[in-house]
């Protein structure tokens, strides 16, 4: 059997197949933590990972989602930006360190939830 060249392993994960991931990932999450309020860092962390790898999909492949899965992508980033501080409780110093070792852009928001929560604390003692 001969090895795969990268374009047929990309090929492998859709955007489809990774918003499906994605969605699977962050809704068990949720339900998780609103049952127990915790777990372990690691399952946090897949769905970062996740989103990452959904976004360099789209980078191969813009066209990659339709437009309900596009619309679904927002709902789930929404779910998970209003569910940062659990994600930032339950990662601790991670997420920096994450940060410093891999060097994300700001774009990837994702990699920030701790500076959102941040923000959202600051602005809460400004009114």
């Amino acid at each position: 059997m001969c090895a795969k060249s990268l374009a047929e392993l990309e090929d492998l994960v859709t955007p489809t197949e990774l918003l499906d991931e994605y969605t699977e990932h962050l809704l068990w999450w949720v339900n998780w933590m609103r049952k127990r309020r915790r777990c372990e860092p690691i399952e946090a962390h897949v769905i970062l990972a996740t989103r990452e790898d959904l976004h360099e999909a789209l980078k191969r492949q813009p066209d990659g989602l339709t437009k309900e899965q596009k619309k679904r992508l927002r709902e789930l980033d929404s779910l998970l930006k209003s569910h940062a501080n659990w994600m930032v409780k339950v990662l601790g110093d991670e997420l920096p360190k994450w940060r410093r070792r891999f060097k994300p852009p700001r774009s990837h928001w994702w990699w920030f939830l701790d500076k959102l929560v941040a923000r959202q604390k600051q602005l809460v003692r400004q009114t």
